[in-house]
């Protein structure tokens, strides 16, 4: 066997040459080099000014490559602290016009919030904005849907709009996260109120008051109920007294009160609290309305009346309760024009109420404006034969007007019924719904 060994390294032998090509690049670079530096030196006008604009042009563009890489972060969120504080000073001083306004404005930036959300929704309420609180009630929900504060108010919100049985589920729904919510519970007897029930509203307004008898909503609606059951004004008006004592910022508890007072025949404190009312919200629908009422109907002051509904018309155009009186007013003052005009526009506002196109129909009808009258009347003497219980003596009077117009009562003639109002009629003294 034989075993493999590595030669021995032997180096190899160097060839030797006599020119040497390692330093042969530098001697055919250095001429070139010197060749075009004395090319640029001797042309350096025209060449100078293109280079320096290239050079120039590469910083601007590395620079803007770096901005962009390092972009500024953005502002911070705006800090709601100061505006919230604003915001409860005016709720607390009882400016609810500004409040709201300042409430609205900041919930972008403290969406969670629920307190600014309930006073929100609760502000459009009190101002008679009930279309925009059913929005902010959905936001207060969907803000926090463990909140009873959030259902409290959403109830309130539907049951301003006529949606009781809704209203009543949302009051449910409070309970079962608080069952002694006494908000809740109030806004669930005034939905019962309005829908009639008078009983469970009185059922649902002592479980307030036992909850907390301190609620100012619980004294507030059974100063209402003693109105539409008892119609006992002088306990309602101890109701509503109670209702601002226990919150003296908020205006509706006094525009009931000053309601009492018109039927205690307690004119002048009546007028007296709505003045009040509208020095610290001076847009308040229902004050505005009220004081156009007391002062014409009281005091017999039509110019007066009349400034006070056109503010409250200026506030909210399509106020019905405001228009309808504002046309009252008018034919009192000789202008049946303008109380035509006031009526078209309460039935443009959508309303499926008979009572209005009654009284814009006998209005044109008066005018001799049979042309615009006719219309009217054949809609609204469809509108009340289609109703669940027809008013006799209204159904007489559109067909007594349709004759005055020479035109035949057929009521398929009827123009087509237009959608649901969406402006919530005020409170208005017993009377005015008459035709």
């Amino acid at each position: 066997m034989y075993l493999r060994t590595p030669k021995r390294y032997q180096p190899k032998k160097r060839r030797v040459h006599l020119v040497s090509t390692r330093w042969l690049w530098l001697w055919i670079l250095t001429p070139l080099v010197v060749g075009a530096g004395y090319l640029i030196y001797v042309n350096a006008d025209q060449i100078g000014p293109p280079i320096r604009q290239a050079i120039s042009d590469g910083i601007s563009n590395a620079g803007g490559s770096i901005a962009t890489l390092v972009a500024p972060t953005p502002p911070p969120t705006t800090d709601p602290t100061q505006r919230l504080a604003a915001a409860d000073n005016l709720w607390l001083q009882g400016s609810i016009d500004q409040a709201v306004s300042e409430y609205g404005a900041l919930l972008a930036n403290a969406p969670n919030d629920i307190r600014s959300h309930y006073r929100y929704t609760y502000g459009l309420l009190v101002e008679r904005r009930n279309a925009e609180a059913l929005t902010a009630a959905e936001q207060a929900v969907n803000a926090n849907p463990f909140s009873a504060d959030a259902w409290a108010i959403r109830a309130w919100a539907l049951s301003r709009s006529g949606f009781f049985a809704q209203a009543i589920a949302s009051g449910l729904q409070a309970l079962s996260l608080d069952e002694d919510h006494a908000p809740a519970l109030a806004f669930m007897a005034e939905a019962y109120l309005d829908a009639e029930q008078t009983a469970a509203a009185e059922e649902r307004i002592n479980q307030a008051l036992q909850a907390d008898p301190e609620s100012a909503e619980a004294h507030f609606v059974r100063g209402l109920w003693n109105i539409a059951v008892n119609f006992d004004y002088a306990a309602a008006r101890d109701d509503f007294d109670a209702a601002s004592s226990y919150a003296a910022n908020l205006p509706h508890f006094m525009v009931e009160r000053a309601w009492a007072d018109w039927s205690l025949q307690n004119y002048d404190v009546g007028l007296d609290t709505l003045e009040q009312v509208i020095e610290a919200n001076p847009n308040n629908l229902d004050a505005l309305y009220a004081l156009g009422y007391f002062q014409y109907q009281v005091y017999g002051d039509p110019n007066k009346a009349s400034d006070y509904l056109g503010r409250c018309l200026v506030a909210a155009p399509q106020n019905i309760p405001c228009l309808n009186y504002m046309a009252t007013v008018q034919i009192g003052l000789g202008n049946q024009q303008a109380a035509a005009e006031s009526y078209q526009r309460i039935i443009d506002t959508g309303t499926q109420d008979p009572l209005y196109f009654l009284r814009a129909g006998r209005t044109y009808a008066n005018l001799g404006d049979c042309r615009r009258a006719t219309p009217l009347l054949r809609t609204g003497l469809g509108l009340e034969q289609e109703s669940e219980a027809p008013d006799v003596e209204r159904l007489a009077a559109f067909e007594e007007f349709l004759l005055q117009c020479g035109a035949p009562l057929n009521p398929q003639f009827a123009e087509p019924a237009t959608p649901e109002p969406t402006v919530e009629p005020l409170l208005v003294p017993l009377g005015e719904g008459s035709s």
